[in-house]
């Protein structure tokens, strides 16, 4: 190997480990940041040696920066991110709906119930006393108040969610835009044979944010831009593009409907909902499934209540020996939506003496009797239950939801660590390792000046010999 040989060995393997050193304090530099993935300088040797002519020259360079970087876990990651996203979501609503519904406290339905009913017996023992007639109203308007306060807050807890759907679809266009942005990035990087690990890192990261928000699923073309589609398999970034959702008002249901921006005649809500949809698919399952079952049945309750207790008040005579009017009604009598419309009759507010409380005119109180015994009659589900254990039927039902959508929140936060804990293992920095490593390299840089000083006294005693 000649003098010269050796200058160009030792320069090569300067640059090289300097390389390395730098890499190894990239990465300990990132040991916190979220979503960076180690990474490492690929050194191969490079050069010949020719025995014949007695010649070497066998060098190092670094071949590439290498992503330490597990594709199979970074997907299950991102997957997992659409659980724990619809997990936190759904157990979040139904927290909201137990406390409409939480009896614990005192003072909500089941409590009204209890006084409506006790006001009517009390009516019952003194027909023509105007204290229990003023009684009675005040526990009819609180019942029939309670009923609309509990209607009420599920719609508007439907309204919420659609006032959160606006905010997902934001973030999710800002996302898609931002990933077709990384995307146009990447491939003019690639192409020019740049370095292009930082720029999968934010993207990868971008692409778990989308996952967290919104079912969808991506596919790396050959330029290593990543496309990325719905459930239905319609496209919300294609290479250096992206197409936007938008929501649309259903004329039927009132509420907001999701679509393409570019398509909206074709509504995604079934494709989006369902179990572990992100964010977006918890807000569909809640608004449009449970939260209309709870509302069904309270607006059963209600209707029932209203139906039986005016059945017998038509059937009575007030005090004036009038045959009652009927003691609820609806504020719209169009709607099915009775929780949030039932109401004392005005014309009974107006006047006490208009409750019927009597099966004669001779004012016996026996209709009162009747109305308070509705109590205990089967008028629910079929005449298997009564009225107080079917609200408590509704009432453990939305408990038992809350409860299951705890427990799964817990658990799919918790794979979600494990596989960011794998994901780590992979590719997150170690400093130990990092530190051994940079040890390596010092050492390495260290040796490669010393040759590069070794082939300088070579170089002056070939010069002195030449003197």
């Amino acid at each position: 190997m000649s003098i010269g040989s050796i200058l160009n060995v030792s320069l090569n393997a300067l640059s090289s480990y300097q390389l390395a050193i730098d890499v190894t304090g990239g990465n300990i530099a990132n040991v916190n940041t979220p979503g960076y993935t180690r990474q490492r300088a690929v050194l191969t040797a490079t050069g010949s040696v020719n025995a014949r002519s007695e010649a070497a020259q066998i060098s190092v360079k670094v071949a590439d920066i290498e992503r330490i970087f597990d594709t199979y876990t970074e997907n299950q990651v991102a997957q997992q991110q659409q659980k724990a996203g619809y997990g936190d979501t759904r157990y979040s609503l139904l927290q909201k709906v137990e406390t409409v519904f939480d009896e614990t406290t005192g003072n909500k339905l089941n409590d009204a119930f209890n006084r409506f009913w006790e006001a009517w017996s009390d009516l019952a023992l003194h027909p023509d006393g105007k204290v229990e007639r003023d009684a009675l109203l005040a526990a009819a308007r609180t019942a029939a108040e309670m009923f609309n306060s509990y209607g009420d807050q599920i719609y508007d807890l439907q309204l919420g969610i659609d006032e959160g759907l606006k905010d997902s679809v934001a973030q999710i266009n800002s996302l898609t835009s931002r990933i077709a942005a990384l995307n146009k990035e990447i491939s003019s990087l690639s192409a020019r044979g740049g370095e292009t690990n930082l720029l999968r890192d934010e993207r990868g990261l971008v692409l778990k944010d989308l996952c967290r928000q919104v079912s969808c699923h991506w596919v790396e073309d050959a330029n290593g831009a990543v496309n990325v589609y719905l459930p239905n398999g319609q496209a919300v970034v294609e290479g250096i593009g992206s197409r936007d959702l938008a929501l649309v008002k259903n004329g039927q249901t009132g509420f907001q409907d999701l679509v393409l921006k570019e398509n909206p005649q074709v509504v995604l809500n079934d494709f989006l909902a369902g179990g572990g949809k992100g964010v977006v698919g918890a807000y569909l399952d809640v608004r449009d499934g449970l939260l209309p079952d709870y509302e069904d049945k309270l607006n059963e309750l209600a209707k029932t209540f209203m139906d039986a207790v005016n059945d017998v008040h038509t059937g009575a005579y007030d005090a004036d020996g009038n045959l009652g009017e009927r003691f609820f009604v609806l504020t719209d009598e169009n709607s099915t939506a009775y929780a949030r419309n039932i109401t004392v009759n005005g014309a009974i507010l107006s006047d006490p003496a208009k409750i019927a409380a009597s099966a004669t005119t001779a004012r016996d109180g026996e209709k009162a009797a009747e109305i308070a015994a509705l109590k205990d009659r089967l008028l629910m589900s079929g005449g298997s239950a009564t009225l107080g254990s079917f609200y408590a039927s509704l009432v453990g039902t939305i408990g038992r939801d809350a409860a299951a959508a705890s427990r799964d929140a817990d658990y799919q936060n918790a794979v979600l660590t494990q596989l960011q804990n794998q994901r780590e293992s992979v590719s997150g920095v170690s400093l130990d390792e990092e530190m051994m490593n940079l040890m390596k390299f010092q050492m390495a840089y260290t040796a490669a000046g010393k040759l590069c000083r070794v082939a300088d006294d070579l170089l002056e005693t070939l010069m002195k010999l030449v003197d």
